[in-house]
């Protein structure tokens, strides 16, 4: 399913890439197309001709009038003759002459050159007086005038014509290039869509493997842990049992009550392990439920103080509140007091017998702040950033029996009641960890 799924993404992301490659393509072709119909200026340059040679045509006409009716005229009759067959051969050859034939003059102006042409003797020889060959010369001309005048509006509508028709391609071809462009923009967007996901995905993944690396990792070094710490009391115990059954009646009543010590001391030792193991599985699966209620500070305090003692009745443990702290607040005691109980254990069992663990609460910055401190072995600075991470364990601990879940359970539980689990700690010198919890209960704020 995840090659297929792969294959999927591949083509369409090959699709996408040949799609944006076609269009752009074909936006460059069209630009192209447009840039040479801009240039393209054939009807423009056959007005002008046609113009120029009407022109020439009126010019020579006056000039044959004024030779033939006004004496000692100077009008220079060859010149404009020359000037009107040039002009007229700008019409009759190459592509203006296919031009021409395209207005239907083609035949009619190749005629009138020839006829003009023929007229060369005569106007070279035209003098005052020469009435009739004047006005012959005259109807010639305006003929010719008259149907360049017909050439030049034919000439006009076609390439107002060939104008529209063009201005209509080239905006055709500016809504395509436009479209092409909008397609591009619009692939280039799923394109970065496309991959966007696909390194999301593989984030992702690359995460969750990291993650199952990591908690694959720590689980080993759980179990290797717990099946230790599980041996050793096991075998306190079997060893104990088989020394009272083998002795029978010959063992002394304080014998057997010292084993029988000895056992509860381990069973109990067993069932903090199981308990601590099962806080974790269920920390870690969400199935934790909070319960705030009123919670005495005092009252905490001495709970936890009290626990303690039953564990360790020799250990001195003092209770210090801040004037400030108000006598109660809004938590949930339960949990509160599972995290000092934790703390306060760590303090006592990583601290000398003869130091004496302080418990202490303050108030400040809306928070209700307890903090346990011991005069024990504290914890070397590069490892502080793992210390609340599940089953870990500092390498000044490593001779204290335990799991190194304690303060990973503590820290997810100071979350769970809106606060946070800071400490301060220097190896050989000790540590003080501080329970921050809100003054009131986060739900009822507004």
């Amino acid at each position: 399913m995840k090659r297929g799924s792969d294959l999927f993404a591949y083509v369409t992301v090959g699709v996408t890439i040949l799609a944006f490659a076609v269009l752009l393509v074909f936006a460059l072709i069209r630009l192209l197309d447009t840039e040479a119909e801009i240039r393209r200026s054939q009807g423009d340059n056959m007005l002008w001709s046609i113009s120029q040679a009407q022109s020439a045509a009126l010019l020579l006409d006056v000039a044959v009038s004024q030779k033939s009716s006004i004496p000692d005229s100077e009008v220079d009759i060859a010149r404009r003759y020359d000037v009107l067959l040039s002009r007229l051969a700008l019409l009759t050859e190459g592509p203006q002459a296919r031009y021409m034939e395209e207005l239907g003059m083609g035949e009619s102006l190749a005629r009138q050159d020839s006829a003009i042409r023929a007229l060369e003797t005569e106007l070279h020889t035209l003098s005052l007086g020469d009435a009739t060959v004047a006005l012959s010369i005259h109807e010639l001309l305006e003929t010719l005038s008259r149907d360049l005048g017909r050439a030049a509006n034919r000439s006009m509508v076609k390439h107002w014509d060939a104008t529209g028709a063009r201005l209509d391609r080239q905006q055709a071809a500016i809504i395509q290039v436009i479209v092409s462009i909008l397609g591009i923009i619009a692939l280039g967007i799923f394109l970065s869509v496309m991959m966007l996901r696909t390194m999301a995905e593989r984030q992702r993944i690359r995460m969750s493997l990291s993650r199952e690396r990591e908690s694959a990792e720590l689980y080993r070094s759980f179990v290797g842990l717990v099946s230790h710490q599980f041996r050793t009391p096991l075998a306190v115990i079997d060893s104990s049992m088989q020394r009272i059954l083998r002795s029978g009646d010959a063992m002394d009543q304080a014998e057997i009550e010292r084993r029988a010590l000895q056992v509860r001391s381990e069973v109990r030792d067993l069932t903090r392990l199981i308990e601590a193991t099962l806080e974790v599985i269920r920390l870690d699966t969400g199935q934790v439920a909070m319960k705030p209620r009123n919670c005495d500070i005092a009252a905490l305090l001495e709970r936890v103080k009290a626990r303690q003692l039953t564990e360790t009745p020799d250990r001195a443990i003092d209770i210090v509140i801040g004037d400030e702290v108000p006598p109660s607040f809004v938590s949930d005691p339960f949990l509160a007091e599972q995290v000092l109980t934790n703390l306060v254990s760590n303090a006592v069992k990583y601290s000398p017998e003869t130091e004496t663990v302080l418990i202490g609460v303050r108030a400040e910055n809306r928070q209700i702040c307890f903090s346990v401190q011991d005069q024990g072995i504290g914890i070397p600075a590069e490892e502080q950033d793992k210390l609340f991470g599940h089953f870990f364990r500092a390498s000044t601990a490593q001779e204290v029996p335990g799991t190194g879940v304690g303060l990973s359970i503590s820290a997810q539980l100071a979350e769970l009641l809106g606060g946070r689990l800071d400490f301060v700690s220097t190896a050989g010198i000790g540590s003080t960890f501080t329970l921050r919890l809100p003054d009131e209960w986060p739900a009822a704020r507004v």
